[in-house]
């Protein structure tokens, strides 16, 4: 059963006691990511991700690491498109330790000038291992065609050119601004006490208080954007993204749409991958899924190939469309696949740390289902008419993103790219 409990300072705390675990996860979420953050300050929310390891008013960078260390435990975060996630998985006796520390980084971090200048040589050094990989490198790129002009197309790891503008005064008033309880939640889940999990909360997190010192600037909502770009890189394969409208995570068919892509390329028995790769051995990978975000959503094709199946694998795949949309799926499919979400859901839930995540990202996007068997329950909803209704969303109208990253022009990508359109587009009219 998972718990609601709210600190003294108005912060929420969510967690679940799990029954024969050693191991407690503690979370602390920031509703801030890439997508909050103003062209000239972009990669400003993965910086403070960085920086709060650098070290506190209290603890220096080896500090943290040695506290950790000594209890065989974990510390890690990650920034995503619209949150920031600090962890700590540890055996639950030192429950303590986890809340002490992530309440001192989130809470205490020194931003010494130092260490900010030190910092930015590190994620230089990160952006160019991206721009070394095709899989991140064509993700960054299809984001910017597809959300065009809207935060959600900027890079998480923001550019060489902002990093290096990033001040000590810049880092502190970004942080400010969005590090405060009202944009924070705290998600642990494991072997732990109710009561001394309260307790402790309001110990290290519980006096926290800060506002919002200035307006951050208002985005207009997001749309979805068609058309193709592309960079040419010395690579072996051409490395290839495809974007189709979605929708956001908490419509109510979000769970059609993960089961639609796990039909279409999201599992190995899926059309995707026996068509392309088990059938004619055109690519090694090639998968579809789905990408949720507060206002919108996509559903996205991935894959790499020789460039000289480029062609045929794009032919493949814009005929798999276009049986979509004339034949969609059957009742014995839409059967088969609920079976495979009920399963990947339930295995997907074998540690703390993964309860800790799914707990967390409940309440930090208010999601409508608030537990296990909740969601559980909603995958029994699924039917063939919502798969279907969203076929007709995601293709009909033939509007889609495309990037590829390789050895190959503009000239081919944008050939490419009006070959598809125009297939499906013509299967999209007849419907």
């Amino acid at each position: 059963m998972v718990k609601k409990i709210q600190l003294d300072n108005g912060m929420v705390l969510v967690c679940q006691r799990l029954e024969g675990y050693k191991s407690v996860t503690i979370g602390v979420w920031v509703k801030t990511g890439s997508s909050n953050e103003a062209k000239h300050e972009n990669g400003m929310s993965h910086f403070i991700e960085h920086m709060v390891f650098k070290g506190t008013e209290s603890r220096s960078a080896k500090d943290i690491a040695m506290e950790i260390d000594g209890i065989g435990g974990e510390i890690n975060a990650y920034t995503a498109k619209e949150c920031t996630c600090y962890y700590t998985k540890t055996m639950g006796a030192n429950l303590e330790v986890g809340l002490d520390i992530l309440s001192d980084i989130t809470i205490h971090p020194s931003f010494l000038s130092d260490n900010i200048e030190t910092e930015k040589t590190v994620i230089l050094d990160e952006i160019s291992m991206y721009e070394d990989s095709a899989e991140e490198l064509v993700d960054d790129i299809i984001n910017g065609i597809t959300f065009k002009n809207h935060p959600l197309s900027l890079p998480i790891l923001g550019t060489k050119e902002t990093i290096m503008s990033f001040t000590r005064e810049k880092v502190i008033e970004f942080y400010e601004n969005h590090y405060r309880p009202d944009n924070m939640i705290i998600s642990v889940a494991g072997d732990f006490d109710f009561e001394a999990l309260e307790s402790l909360a309001n110990k290290y997190f519980g006096d926290y208080k800060r506002v919002a010192h200035s307006e951050s600037e208002s985005t207009h909502k997001p749309e979805f954007n068609w058309g193709c770009n592309s960079k040419k890189k010395d690579f072996e394969q051409i490395q290839v993204a495809i974007e189709f409208p979605g929708i956001p995570f908490d419509h109510e068919l979000s769970y059609d749409m993960t089961l639609l892509s796990n039909l279409f390329g999201g599992t190995n028995s899926s059309r995707l991958f026996q068509s392309i790769r088990e059938d004619r051995g055109l690519a090694y990978s090639i998968y579809s899924e789905p990408n949720f975000y507060d206002e919108i959503g996509t559903l996205s094709v991935s894959f790499g190939v020789a460039k000289e199946n480029l062609k045929e694998t794009i032919k493949i795949l814009s005929r798999e469309i276009n049986r979509l949309i004339t034949e969609g799926f059957s009742e014995k499919e839409i059967d088969h696949a609920k079976s495979h979400l009920r399963g990947s859901f339930v295995l997907g839930l074998e540690g703390s740390d993964q309860h800790m995540d799914l707990i967390g990202r409940i309440e930090l996007f208010a999601h409508k289902e608030k537990s296990v068997a909740d969601m559980l329950k909603k995958i029994e909803t699924v039917s063939l008419e919502g798969v279907q209704t969203l076929i007709r969303h995601c293709f009909t109208s033939g509007d889609f993103s495309l990037a590829i990253v390789g050895d190959i022009t503009n000239e081919e990508v944008e050939k490419l790219y009006g070959v598809m359109k125009n297939s499906i587009n013509q299967q999209g009219v007849k419907q």
